[in-house]
């Protein structure tokens, strides 16, 4: 039998035939009656060394395989997208009660700023390691003078953003790239999600001006995905399929503060990357009161892979 890296199966069954009886049924003796030592196959009965006459293959339980494939997709995911940073905030608390300062076009500036922070440190930099400061960070936001004027003052006057002489730092509490075990402590308390950056960037760019607040919508439903399912729901860190309680459109708007359900459902339609939605509805109902919210994996994601590619299935 070959030792080789590359295996001619065809070939071997083919040599495996052209054996005559005796030496073919010594083979089969042979497969069935071995040993493994230390990487080493050795005959129980002579004793001898054989690993040079057997291509061994480890055995993958089925599980163990299905739990590497969907590790590596989810690797995958993340590095389509960028990678990402994980974004912090309180279970069942709204944005809007955590940042009462900040308007929604501001939440979406805050959540884009929060895909240049460097790995574990929290310092603002460009993606190649440079320093981003005061003036740099004006320029990647495309603000006004006077508009980022008060955006910055509002950041650094709540401890959102700090100047030191490193540079500018973002509190970790709210953003963090990096190792989670590395952390810092006052994160142990929050929830949290991946938020992918080339998607969040690339979703900012394409909106300006006065629409730059619809992206805000992103933010706000943090508090309000499931980890696992990426559905809007009640009850978010709920692991267990038939326990999820999921959110309608109205409950959303009520939580989100829109008198009109039907107002935060075009908002969330015209919210795409690449002519993809980043908003699923589905309903069983006609009344499109209760159509249940998805979203799109591509901007967040909290699970552990195992039910990525399903949802991902639905936005194709």
């Amino acid at each position: 039998m070959t030792t080789n890296n590359y295996r001619d199966f065809k070939a071997e069954q083919q040599a495996y035939k052209e054996l005559n009886p005796k030496t073919r049924k010594q083979v089969v003796e042979m497969t069935q009656n071995f040993i493994m030592q230390d990487g080493v196959a050795i005959d129980l009965e002579t004793g001898e060394v054989i690993t040079d006459k057997l291509y061994i293959e480890p055995k993958i339980n089925g599980e163990v395989f299905k739990g590497k494939q969907t590790v590596d997709n989810l690797a995958k995911h993340q590095t389509v997208h960028g990678g990402f940073v994980f974004a912090f905030f309180e279970a069942y608390r709204s944005m809007h009660e955590r940042f009462p300062f900040l308007s929604k076009s501001d939440l979406a500036r805050l959540m884009f700023v929060g895909t240049y922070i460097s790995w574990e440190t929290n310092h603002l930099v460009y993606d190649n390691g440079r320093p981003i400061n005061k003036k740099n960070l004006g320029e990647l936001l495309g603000m006004s003078r006077n508009a980022y004027a008060t955006f910055y003052r509002s950041l650094t006057k709540n401890g959102i953003l700090s100047e030191a002489e490193t540079g500018l730092i973002v509190d970790s509490s709210l953003f963090f790239r990096g190792d989670l075990s590395n952390a810092p402590e006052q994160t142990k308390n929050l929830q949290y999600t991946r938020m992918f950056r080339k998607t969040i960037r690339d979703l900012y760019n394409m909106f300006n001006g006065r629409s730059i607040k619809k992206l805000s919508v992103i933010y706000e439903i943090l508090p309000y995905v499931n980890f696992n399912y990426n559905i809007i729901c009640h009850n978010p860190s709920e692991v267990q399929q038939d326990k999820i309680t999921p959110m309608t459109i109205k409950e959303l708007a009520q939580k989100l503060g829109y008198a009109d359900y039907r107002k935060l459902m075009r908002a969330l339609r015209d919210i795409k990357i690449d002519d993809i939605s980043v908003f699923g509805f589905f309903s069983v109902e006609r009344d499109s009161r209760k159509k249940k919210v998805v979203v799109n994996p591509a901007v967040v994601y909290a699970g552990n892979g195992k039910h990525l590619e399903a949802i991902k299935i639905l936005f194709r």
